[in-house]
């Protein structure tokens, strides 16, 4: 492993931005919300064929708060995203050169048995600041197939990996967003499809038998409109799209100073 002053000094290594049209489609207001993945259809995002709106933000019927971000990763390879999402955590250090001027720190809770993937089961705790202020996030990785997709794509030629959890706020213990992280073959590397849904799953973080009858009372339309602000989804798709922008990059260059294992099939 590389020792720690290499990470540090990629805190001062400038970030790679987002592709001009991806920021121009967050910048231009909100989407058509009818233009939307609904949340039973998860499995659209596995299908290379175009959405209709690849990045874009807006306020669902539902109250819900949506997300859709598109990131191109030439270069990157499925096993460097596992890799990544197993690796980082351990060191709040390793998340911070994700996105140096809004991740602050994080740590992890592991499974005492993994899955197919070593993040599914994790549960994260990264301190950050997508935009609306400093808060302490809580990210449970759950295999795709738990949270609404067919089966968890592991056999899907089309998909190199997908990265899915339910995330909330620690200081709340709040859980509130669904968060899908499809990352598609392209070529020699992966286009990424990005997707939230705020405040579609609202629930607090306490035994099963006060959480599900409260959750049930709260994943309403007008608790949601009140618990999401709504300056909520732009800042959060913003956000998406500085830390996979340089993700992209850095991945590479990590696997590059021999920091990453070394290209394998996945």
């Amino acid at each position: 492993m590389s020792p720690a002053p290499d990470l540090e000094r990629l805190l001062e290594r400038p970030m790679s931005p987002p592709d001009p049209g991806v920021l121009a489609a967050i910048d231009s207001g909100p989407m058509d919300p009818d233009d939307a993945v609904g949340r039973d259809d998860l499995d659209r995002l596995r299908d290379p064929e175009p959405l209709v709106a690849e990045t874009g933000w807006c306020r669902l019927a539902d109250g819900v708060g949506y997300v859709a971000v598109r990131t191109a990763m030439p270069g990157v390879d499925a096993a460097l995203v596992d890799w990544w999402f197993d690796w980082h955590p351990d060191d709040p250090l390793r998340y911070r050169i994700w996105h140096p001027a809004a991740h602050v720190s994080n740590r992890v809770e592991r499974p005492a048995a993994t899955g197919a993937k070593a993040h599914w089961g994790t549960t994260h705790h990264p301190v950050e600041d997508v935009g609306l202020g400093v808060t302490d996030v809580r990210i449970e990785f759950r295999a795709p197939s738990d949270l609404g997709f067919s089966d968890d794509g592991l056999d899907d030629g089309r998909v190199g990996t997908i990265v899915a959890g339910l995330a909330g706020d620690d200081g709340r213990r709040l859980r509130h967003t669904l968060m899908v992280h499809v990352f598609l073959r392209d070529g020699d590397g992966l286009v990424l499809r990005s997707h939230f849904w705020l405040g579609a799953a609202i629930r607090p973080y306490a035994p099963a038998a006060l959480a599900a009858p409260v959750g049930a009372l709260l994943n309403r339309a007008a608790i949601r409109r009140l618990a999401v602000p709504k300056e909520a989804p732009r800042a959060l798709a913003r956000h998406c799209a500085e830390e996979y922008a340089n993700l992209a990059t850095l991945l590479p260059e990590l696997r590059e100073a021999g920091i990453a294992p070394a290209s394998v099939s996945a």
